[in-house]
């Protein structure tokens, strides 16, 4: 399964800080979309995929179009 834009963005952040860069990324777009960790998580491993409204909030935040980070 090839990687969506999300995973590689997730994938390609640092793992060394006092709070891991990507366990802050999870945690950020959790608050951002009103989701749990969990479901952050699932995002990113392909299982679940969120939906519109909750990809245009993450790709206005993360400055990309909705159809680079999602396979949609």
């Amino acid at each position: 399964m090839e990687k969506n834009g999300f995973r590689k963005h997730y994938d390609s952040l640092s793992a060394k800080a006092p709070v891991a860069p990507k366990t802050a990324f999870v945690r950020e777009i959790a608050k951002l979309c009103y989701k749990s960790e969990k479901t952050v998580r699932c995002w990113l491993a392909g299982t679940q995929t969120p939906d519109k409204q909750d990809r245009v909030i993450i790709s206005k935040h993360l400055k990309m179009k909705e159809k680079e980070l999602f396979n949609v």
